[in-house]
């Protein structure tokens, strides 16, 4: 795994982790702690710029989101994400959107809400652990 950015709040805490796993072709965004709306914005910023400078020449496919340490709700962001996240890294390769799901109840509704969005470029699918997701993106990567 290669670290990419720490993403820090306004406190100075890194909330969010930013890696590329080159042995199975993912991003990975692990977040930590409680995380405003803009904060999450800020880190998938920072993963969109990751799509378009490095993802594209790599083939990058699936972008995953480690959600088991964060905290709150973060569903005021997931129009955003739907709207002009997913639009800008689908014409840069992207396709997958995978979720580890947070035991925090609203961390978990935003996932199932931004799970239940309409989007025909970016597919989300949601695990409990990160062992399931990589096992099931190296099957999806074998049908692409």
């Amino acid at each position: 795994m290669v670290t990419i950015e720490k993403f820090r709040n306004q406190a100075g805490d890194v909330y969010a982790t930013l890696a590329y796993k080159p042995s199975k072709n993912y991003l990975l965004m692990r977040w930590i702690g409680y995380c405003s709306e803009e904060d999450v914005k800020r880190a998938s910023i920072g993963m969109m710029n990751w799509q378009k400078n490095e993802g594209q020449s790599k083939k990058c496919r699936f972008h995953v989101h480690d959600t088991k340490e964060i905290q709150g709700a973060w569903i005021g962001v997931v129009d955003w994400i739907r709207d002009e996240m997913w639009p800008f890294c689908y014409q840069c390769g992207l396709r997958y959107n995978i979720s580890i799901t947070s035991p925090d109840l609203f961390s978990k509704m935003s996932s199932l809400a931004l799970k239940n969005q309409n989007s025909r470029q970016v597919t989300t699918v949601l695990f409990e652990t990160l062992v399931a997701a990589e096992s099931w993106l190296i099957e999806k990567y074998k049908s692409l």
